[in-house]
């Protein structure tokens, strides 16, 4: 009796703490929390985050994957910006548009890591 009694606790205690890690990860396709526009001028590259459910403290990287003619562009890591819920930030970055493919993502505590290829 002790031996069943000390089974039925044990799954029960691992039924609970399963519970959260179950409820974490969710059921069905993963949708974007966020989109980035991408648009220049003479002077640079605005980078425009829209959140379509992403918030808080969130970080912009991006690195040039191919399609530069001469020079590499520079890579840009973990840059901060606070994202308000359903709203937009812009990022702007010195420099001329290269025609670059770039590997970019923007990462936040609400709403994940999404990935984008922009062209800039």
């Amino acid at each position: 009796m002790k031996r069943k009694l000390t089974a039925s606790i044990l799954a029960g205690v691992t039924a609970v703490l399963a519970a959260p890690a179950l409820a974490l990860t969710g059921a069905g396709t993963a949708h974007a929390a966020s989109t980035i526009n991408t648009s220049s001028d003479a002077f640079g590259v605005t980078v425009q985050i829209n959140s379509t459910g992403s918030e808080g403290l969130c970080f912009y990287s991006a690195e040039p994957w191919f399609g530069w003619q001469t020079v590499k562009p520079l890579p840009v890591y973990k840059v901060p910006f606070h994202l308000q819920a359903n709203q937009s930030h812009n990022l702007w970055f010195p420099g001329v548009q290269t025609g670059t493919t770039w590997k970019a993502k923007v990462e936040c505590p609400v709403g994940g890591t999404d990935y984008f290829n922009p062209i800039y």
